[in-house]
């Protein structure tokens, strides 16, 4: 927990005035791909066509970490299941933008993501 507060920028003088539980924490993450999911069509719209790419990337990554987890918690569950809906959408902007060859990376090899 003390690694998660120093990320989060939390100090120790907040300690017993600010809490946070783990399920508050995926409930953000889940928020932020909802969000994620309305700024790769704006992005788009403004005429910034490698954002959706990097937010994919970003989505794809936190859902397979979402994936691993044994969520007991059926409010957390039911928004961890809405995630298919927003990694569509969110494919669906990247499609579009690839077919049109909008982006650098749907012309050639991807400069978003570091080949392994």
């Amino acid at each position: 927990m003390q690694q998660a507060a120093e990320i989060l920028g939390i100090k120790d003088e907040w300690s017993g005035r600010f809490a946070l539980t783990v399920e508050d924490y995926l409930h953000g993450l889940i928020s932020l791909v909802n969000e994620l999911s309305r700024l790769s069509v704006n992005a788009v719209t403004m005429g910034n066509f490698e954002e959706p790419l990097r937010i994919s990337v970003f989505v794809k990554d936190l859902f397979a970490g979402f994936s691993m987890l044994n969520l007991k918690n059926d409010t957390l569950r039911r928004r961890y299941d809405s995630l298919k809906y927003d990694i569509k959408k969110i494919e669906e902007v990247v499609y579009d933008v690839s077919l049109r060859k909008l982006a650098p990376s749907a012309k050639g090899p991807s400069t978003l993501v570091p080949s392994t």
